[in-house]
């Protein structure tokens, strides 16, 4: 079975009730689909709040069930689709709890590429300011000047 990424994921979740037109049929719980879907915004609600508050660390921490989360509601979006689910056929709740979760995950995405350029610049500076202290720090003698012998590179993960 392929697996999906997670962002990959989200987007044909987000898109998969647009414009189908088709009736309900087999033995499909809108019940559990809904729950799937209130579900998947409110882990992203929680992500999204810590990387506005720039707290990757927890953030991170959430992606097993994120993940997870999402995954569910994946399977069931497949099980209304061999159903024969439509938007057309489905609760005005029902559409107000999809239409939320793609606002969600948009806000996740743009939050999450934010999160990234962040990261990426911190750890540039990181390595800059290793690099520039290994030039002009203490030789192997401990005579101050550069040790152009060899170079250290240390990375702290507090900034």
């Amino acid at each position: 079975m392929k697996r999906l990424r997670l962002g990959q994921a989200l987007r044909k979740v987000a898109g998969h009730f647009s414009g189908r037109d088709l009736t309900a049929k087999e033995t499909f719980s809108f019940t559990a689909l809904i729950r799937a879907f209130t579900e998947a915004t409110e882990i992203m609600v929680k992500e999204n709040r810590l990387l506005e508050a720039e707290n990757v660390t927890e953030a991170t921490a959430l992606l097993p069930e994120k993940t997870a989360r999402i995954e569910k509601l994946s399977t069931l979006v497949e099980q209304a689709r061999r159903a024969g689910v439509g938007a057309e056929n489905l609760p005005a709740s029902f559409r107000q709890v999809q239409s939320r979760f793609a606002d969600i995950a948009a806000q996740n995405r743009t939050l999450l590429q934010r999160a990234v350029v962040t990261q990426e610049a911190v750890m540039q500076f990181l390595i800059e300011s290793a690099m520039e202290e290994s030039r002009h720090g203490y030789g192997r003698t401990g005579e101050a000047g550069a040790d152009t012998s060899r170079a250290t590179i240390s990375l702290n993960n507090r900034v």
